[in-house]
């Protein structure tokens, strides 16, 4: 063989080691020195992976023994890593299969885990759906901070994004790929002691800073997920004991959250076009301190199927929502205090109960739920656009909370006990009464006492009556409610409650339960009620009736629309309440109208011209015949009742 042609054929030699082929095979090419970027065909099936690997001065010792899944060593010891395509790393390039019989865990965490390293953009998922087994948790169940046991790590600004044409799902399972709804792993509750939990690892672990660096240069400053389903194929059983029972598993499993952020420092949390469906713990959540993270991104997003809480963001983050669902769960939603959430069209549906609204927004001044704000800044506020309620439970709102919303089967309370000092409520609602009977729309809760200790305040710091609350609320029930002959109870409320307070309210009622406080109310705010239809039979009018009276005596103004009665055929004299029990700080408020009609035909009703300095009225009136009324409006600067119309067809 000539020199020549030993030349020729040691240039083909090294035109071979050069031609695409799979990941796999580097390590057992000699690539030639100048040649310093590489095609490949699949990472070790042809076309499943295929990528650029390039030799630059990131290709280290350190790079190649921590992401050997993305990295090669050559046969002649030259190193080449993989290089972004458009700055996102496929999972298949680091061996993920797409396969329902393999586990893409260890592959998925190796892409998440490289693409961190080098600073890429993205992490790409192009099949349709992928398997991630459990990993084995070998640490205590209450070590926040481990990372064992979690499918999926993210430690520095990544985004997740699903390509495939109907979106990628990311299919969690246990242990060796058994079914997580009946395997899970038993470890230490907690270090030292020796009882066991159960353990599920749910799906995402965010491991942001230890400490706060500050807003705006946090490691994690920016996590992304998109066109993908977190499926974590647990079933929503209605066991919401927690923590879960080790011998069932079942129960609201504190180890199980699809998107889990706790006791670190991150930025901003963005999802779009987003499932994350059946899990045993919360769906998403993010506990620590109240900074914790800066904003949190929501647009097409459904959270649902779990025993624990369907999106609960347990700081003071900010939240923008926007077509979203929340439900079939416990709670739809577990708040505390927000200096600004914004949700546009979303829903929340079937589950026991939930809640909205701030508590600490500056400081944790006593409890989480005792409302603070920073003074200096504009005041805190929950916006709800066009959000609707379905088939919840309890329905609650806490202090800044405005928007219009739609309820379905949702009775709705603002407790002012819980709530400890609940204030600035501006709220339009359309109650609809569907598949439930007699609930309540609304119930406002004042405080008990004017001495409810603060929980974890100094003694003598009291709870607050609700105060500087508006709600506008029309009632109405759908068409199968009225066949099936289902009611509503009227607007409620009881306690201290600030006359700053409004109810303005129409549509139908049931039998004497249009808006009111009892018999002998402690608060009355300003109540108006408006275009009301009796749904029921119980008499002509069905307004509020106190007990009917034996003689002469005080009305004790409970409600906008009133109906009295008497035992006999005498003619009782009558007085008006001049404020509820509480006093005058509770009411009544300027303006407030209430109009007194007649309930049957016993006995007659006198309001005497000058008899009473809880009314005025332009002559002695007389309420003979049944339906006769008549209409006052109080006059707050000299707590009294003024008469603004009569009518009497005797």
């Amino acid at each position: 063989m000539t020199a020549i042609s030993l030349a020729t054929l040691g240039l083909a030699q090294r035109a071979v080691q050069c031609l695409p082929g799979l990941f796999l095979d580097l390590a057992a090419r000699s690539i030639p020195r100048e040649v310093d970027r590489l095609e490949t065909s699949g990472f070790a099936r042809p076309g499943k992976g295929p990528g650029i690997y390039v030799s630059d001065n990131l290709c280290s010792e350190s790079l190649h023994s921590a992401h050997p899944a993305c990295t090669v060593r050559t046969l002649n010891g030259r190193i080449f890593r993989l290089l972004p395509e458009g700055g996102e790393i496929a999972v298949e390039q680091a061996g993920a299969l797409g396969d329902p019989a393999t586990n893409d865990q260890p592959a998925i965490q190796g892409a998440i885990d490289y693409a961190e390293a080098i600073g890429a953009r993205a992490v790409a998922f192009g099949a349709p759906r992928y398997r991630l087994d459990c990993p084995v948790r070998i640490s205590p169940a209450s070590d926040t901070r481990a990372e064992d046991g979690h499918p999926l790590v993210v430690r520095k600004s990544v985004a997740l994004i699903g390509k495939a044409p109907e979106r990628s799902v990311l299919d969690f399972r246990a242990v060796d790929g058994a079914d997580p709804e009946d395997d899970w792993q038993l470890v230490p509750a907690a270090p030292g002691d020796p009882s066991l939990a159960v353990w599920r690892g749910g799906g995402i672990f965010l491991q942001g800073d230890a400490s706060d660096p500050g807003a705006g240069v946090r490691t994690i400053g920016h996590f992304e997920i998109d066109r993908l389903v977190l499926q974590g194929n647990r079933q929503h059983t209605g066991a919401y004991g927690w923590p879960a029972d080790p011998l069932s598993g079942d129960g609201w499993d504190i180890s199980d959250k699809a998107l889990w952020v706790q006791d670190c420092y991150i930025g901003e949390i963005v999802c779009r076009d987003t499932d994350m469906i059946g899990w045993k713990g919360e769906i998403v959540y993010l506990g620590g301190a109240l900074d914790m993270a800066e904003k949190v991104t929501l647009e097409r997003c459904r959270f649902a199927t779990t025993n624990g809480s369907a999106f609960n963001p347990g700081c003071d983050v900010e939240v923008i929502a926007s077509d979203c669902t929340f439900g079939d769960c416990f709670q739809a939603q577990e708040d505390v205090g927000k200096s600004r959430a914004v949700y546009r069209n979303c829903i929340w549906h079937d589950c026991d109960h939930m809640a909205l609204g701030s508590g600490a927004t500056d400081v944790i001044q006593y409890n989480f739920l005792w409302p603070t704000r920073d003074q200096q800044q504009a005041p805190p506020l929950t916006r709800l656009d066009h959000c609707e309620f379905r088939n919840i439970g309890w329905l609650r709102f806490f202090s800044w909370v405005a928007g219009t919303i739609r309820a379905v089967d949702s009775p709705i309370g603002l407790p002012g006990w819980s709530g400890q000092a609940l204030r600035e409520v501006d709220l339009k609602i359309e109650a609809v009464l569907d598949q439930k009977q007699s609930i309540h729309a609304l119930t406002i809760d004042g405080v008990a006492s004017l001495t409810e200790q603060v929980s974890g305040a100094p003694d003598g710091t009291h709870q607050l009556p609700p105060a500087n609350i508006a709600i506008y609320l029309k009632q109405r029930r759908t068409r199968e409610a009225q066949l099936a002959e289902r009611q509503w109870l009227g607007v409620h409320w009881n306690g201290y409650i600030d006359r700053t307070c409004a109810l303005h309210v129409e549509g139908d009622f049931a039998t004497g339960r249009v808006p009111n406080g009892g018999d002998n109310p402690i608060s009355m705010p300003l109540v108006t009620f408006a275009n009301g239809t009796a749904s029921s039979s119980y008499w002509a009018r069905g307004w509020y009736k106190p007990p009917t009276f034996g003689g002469s005596g005080e009305i004790v103004v409970t409600s906008p629309l009133m109906s009295i009665a008497l035992e006999s055929a005498i003619i009782a004299d009558m007085s008006l309440s001049r404020t509820p029990a509480g006093g005058a700080a509770y009411g009544y408020a300027d303006g407030q109208r209430v109009r007194i009609t007649k309930d049957g035909s016993a006995g007659s009703f006198r309001f005497g011209k000058g008899a009473s300095p809880s009314y005025a009225v332009l002559a002695t009136r007389m309420l003979v015949d049944a339906y006769d009324w008549i209409e006052f409006v109080y006059n707050r600067d000299l707590q009294r009742w003024e008469e603004s119309g009569f009518f009497s067809a005797a």
